[in-house]
């Protein structure tokens, strides 16, 4: 869709799922090494939070290589308060 001024803007705004996809590789890459199929994939990047636990912990792994940075992003990831 495009602004009044006729910039255009994506169809869905970025969110912490979005980044953490493209930050892992894009999306090709995380349904490689998650085992999701794009489907799946593309709801949890509407929804702006991943619905399944197991890929909350493997995608903030392929992202995060230190576990308390991993635990930071996976609660992110699922939609928790930060603290």
């Amino acid at each position: 869709m495009a602004h009044r001024n006729g910039r255009n803007r994506p169809r869905i705004p970025s969110n912490v799922v979005y980044r953490t996809i493209q930050a892992a590789g894009g999306p090709t890459a995380v349904r490689g090494a998650l085992g999701i199929s794009e489907p799946t994939l593309k709801r949890w990047r509407r929804l702006g939070t991943v619905s399944d636990a197991r890929g909350v912990l493997l995608l903030a792994a392929l992202v995060h290589p230190e576990p308390a940075a991993q635990l930071a992003l996976a609660r992110r990831l699922a939609g928790l308060p930060r603290s």
